[in-house]
């Protein structure tokens, strides 16, 4: 499942455009209710498609929304408070910048460290990445 919610009073100054979050994950109930999981690590080799699909959509959402930015950042699992970096954060990384040529074309990307937004540099490590359309 993917969602992409409105951030109502982000951390971030984004100025007049609106802030989104990006999450997927597995659709799971929990206390009754329906939620997005996204801590879940299903190792099930779709992680290819999944990514892509995901891109899919952000891009399509970001096509129709020209004020908006779209924030996201990994899930801090086990695997990555161990080795002491976001590991999904990395596969996040990854993906963007192997169709770098492709999503620079249409979208501006900047990264996040320490809550300071600056341009997104390949090869360098985030805390969070934020993505918008080029007006």
């Amino acid at each position: 499942m993917v969602t992409i919610d409105r951030i109502e009073k982000p951390l971030l100054n984004v100025g007049h455009y609106e802030l989104y979050n990006l999450g997927f994950g597995d659709l799971k109930i929990r206390n009754n209710e329906w939620i997005l999981d996204d801590s879940t690590r299903t190792n099930n080799g779709d992680m290819s498609k999944v990514i892509a699909t995901v891109v899919q959509i952000a891009v399509l959402f970001l096509r129709e929304h020209k004020d908006a930015i779209l924030f996201f950042q990994g899930y801090w699992d086990s695997k990555s408070i161990k080795g002491g970096r976001n590991q999904r954060n990395l596969l996040y990384q990854r993906a963007i910048e192997s169709n770098w040529e492709d999503f620079t074309n249409e979208f501006v990307i900047r990264g996040v460290i320490s809550s300071k937004i600056i341009d997104y540099v390949n090869g360098d490590t985030y805390d969070e990445i934020l993505i918008r359309c080029k007006i």
